[in-house]
């Protein structure tokens, strides 16, 4: 929105000066230039201090010299308050030389007293520069509370989708437990009385149906057990972030034919549960989508520690994939898969990074040993699997 000119509303005009005379003249000048001044007249230190407290100014017009206070402490006085107010000169004499440090110290423009016509035309300029000064910034104070808010309302982000991912990791845990504690014993049972009754069976015809039950049982079970590994595997519970990963790796890769597995890890120290959990979570992801898309004969994997942080790659050797195209494609709602990652690592303050070419792709994942603020137990992890190539 403009701001309206100084012909356009009354000026209120900040007179420092000792001389009412003069002071009547440069009002009369202005009035006849076709503005409207409403002034208010000072001479000392204390009276313009005063005036600057109680009143609200579009400029000052300031003589240099007068008996007991002069124009440069009236514009230090003006620049103490912080104010923007135009600070203009207006004086009988001055040197060259005074008048020169005057506008260095931040006067915006002297006039001689006898060149009064040149005042209105100097306000009009100073006010308008100063009505843009102020609309930078309101602009620029905009700007920071709109970054403001959207720094608010990412973390607001950040901490729902953390939230939702811990509530998921509860239900994978319980729907884990409920699925091989309930349905795998059911189906066991199952699986054992169909066996009893393909021991007593005599006919063949009934033989063979049972037969075939209990082949199916026993695949239902194998794939209920597999499920239950993938929403929670144990070994994340009991063994350590290390020696989850590398079961699941070997999972993975013998999944695959032709496909082999090159592990290697360090002993870790002291990890925040959070953070072995998204760990696995993003290279889960990983390896589900070297599985899928890459190809690949080859995958290692290597986890290590950096001082206090946490460091994973899976790289793989398959036919690799355009990293810009990915994330223009997540954008669009296509393929989450890099951003999970990348998502699932920002919550407990880390980072993945993705290089791909054919034949070399990584994710390399960094993670700090807790989450920013994190308060809960951190665990110790045993000694990880021993390196080794696994065809």
């Amino acid at each position: 929105m403009s701001l309206p000119s100084p012909d356009q509303f009354l000026l209120r005009v900040l007179v420092v000066d000792d001389s009412e005379f003069d002071t009547e003249l440069m009002l009369r000048q202005l009035r006849r230039d076709g503005l409207e001044p409403a002034a208010e007249r000072v001479c000392t230190a204390d009276s313009m201090a005063r005036a600057l407290d109680n009143g609200s100014w579009d400029v000052v017009l300031c003589d240099y010299s007068m008996p007991g206070f002069s124009g440069a402490e009236a514009l230090q006085l003006l620049r103490d308050t912080g104010k923007d107010i135009p600070f203009l000169l207006v004086t009988g004499t001055i040197g060259e030389e005074a008048a020169v440090s005057m506008m260095k110290a931040g006067a915006q423009d002297f006039l001689l007293k006898d060149h009064a016509s040149r005042l209105a035309p100097a306000i009009r300029r100073e006010m308008r520069e100063a009505q843009g000064r102020r609309q930078q910034r309101e602009d620029a104070r905009a700007r920071v509370d709109s970054q403001r808010e959207l720094e608010a309302a990412n973390r607001q982000l950040r901490q729902l989708s953390g939230k939702i991912m811990q509530v998921q990791e509860l239900e994978r845990e319980l729907l884990s437990r409920g699925l091989h504690d309930d349905v795998g014993q059911a189906l066991t049972g199952l699986q054992l009385q169909l066996e009893a009754l393909r021991r007593r069976a005599t006919n063949p015809a009934d033989l063979k149906g049972i037969e075939d039950s209990v082949q199916i049982v026993g695949q239902v079970l194998a794939q209920v057990r597999d499920l239950s590994l993938d929403l929670r595997p144990p070994q994340l519970d009991l063994l350590g972030l290390a020696a989850a990963l590398r079961w699941y790796a070997d999972r993975k890769v013998a999944a695959v034919p032709g496909l082999s597995l090159r592990f290697q890890a360090e002993t870790l120290p002291a990890l925040h549960a959070d953070v072995e959990t998204m760990c696995f979570r993003i290279v889960q992801e990983a390896m589900t989508n070297i599985q899928r898309h890459a190809q690949a004969s080859q995958v290692a994997i290597t986890v290590s520690h950096n001082g206090s942080q946490l460091e994973v790659m899976v790289a793989d050797n398959g036919r690799g994939f355009d990293v810009r195209e990915t994330y223009e494609r997540a954008v669009r709602g296509e393929s989450l898969g890099v951003l999970n990652m990348q998502e699932r690592a920002s919550l407990v303050g880390g980072k993945v990074e993705v290089q791909s070419r054919p034949g070399d792709t990584r994710v390399m994942i960094r993670l700090p040993g807790a989450p920013p603020g994190a308060t809960q137990k951190l665990r110790i992890l045993q000694p990880p699997p021993s390196a080794r190539d696994k065809a």
